[in-house]
């Protein structure tokens, strides 16, 4: 085992390794609207948080590499408290890096894609069509962390309650109208810089989960 030792490193190197080491993440694309219009862009720190109320957190960094403006879906969570964690799947790959460039405020990434949006049921963000799941959201709560001026330092950490669900009929277990099959979403995951992977094929497997008491019931 070799020991790294994490002193003297700058933030884009300690960053980088804790990216390449907390994998495979799920990449969450948000589309939002604000005061320049809408925009889509996809964040991979992103993890749901508990059941009641349906919350979520996303990781978004208080200004861009290439200059101190803040990020647009951050400006367009600031004027609206709403966003769209469209789910990132291997029909969109193609486009994941492009709509994560850094482009003049007022670009639409989705326009510029070929992607479609279409209004959301509950909040004011758009969906992505192409995503076979929406998750509307609202922000409950933000957290700031590090040094604000640095994009491998500052950070937002967005709590936001779900509260609007809309999923493809495709993506649902057979029989069910709630439960999704993990085996038909097709979703894509961020490794370390420039790798993702995709949740298809032999990649998914399963294992059955026994509770502690039925393993001591059937022992004795």
């Amino acid at each position: 085992m070799k020991t790294i030792d994490l002193g003297g490193r700058s933030p884009a190197q300690l960053q980088g390794l804790l990216s390449q080491l907390v994998v495979p993440r799920p990449i969450a694309m948000i589309s939002t609207t604000g005061p320049a219009g809408v925009n889509v862009a996809p964040f991979s720190y992103f993890m749901p948080v508990c059941g009641l109320p349906p919350t979520v957190a996303v990781t978004i960094g208080t200004v861009r590499e290439a200059t101190p403006e803040p990020k647009d879906t951050w400006v367009n969570l600031e004027a609206t408290g709403e966003f769209v964690i469209n789910l990132t799947t291997t029909a969109m790959a193609d486009h994941i890096e492009t709509v994560a460039r850094e482009y003049p405020a007022g670009v639409d990434e989705a326009e510029l894609v070929g992607w479609t949006t279409r209004p959301s049921e509950v909040v004011a963000a758009p969906s992505v069509a192409e995503s076979p799941a929406h998750m509307e959201c609202r922000v409950l709560e933000s957290i700031d962390r590090g040094d604000p001026t640095s994009c491998f330092s500052g950070v937002h950490i967005v709590l936001a309650e779900v509260v609007n669900i809309r999923v493809s009929e495709e993506l649902l277990a057979e029989g069910s109208e709630t439960r999704i099959d993990p085996t038909r979403v097709a979703a894509v995951g961020r490794m370390g810089f420039p790798y993702f992977v995709a949740a298809t094929g032999d990649a998914v497997f399963e294992q059955e989960r026994v509770a502690y008491a039925d393993l001591v019931d059937s022992a004795g």
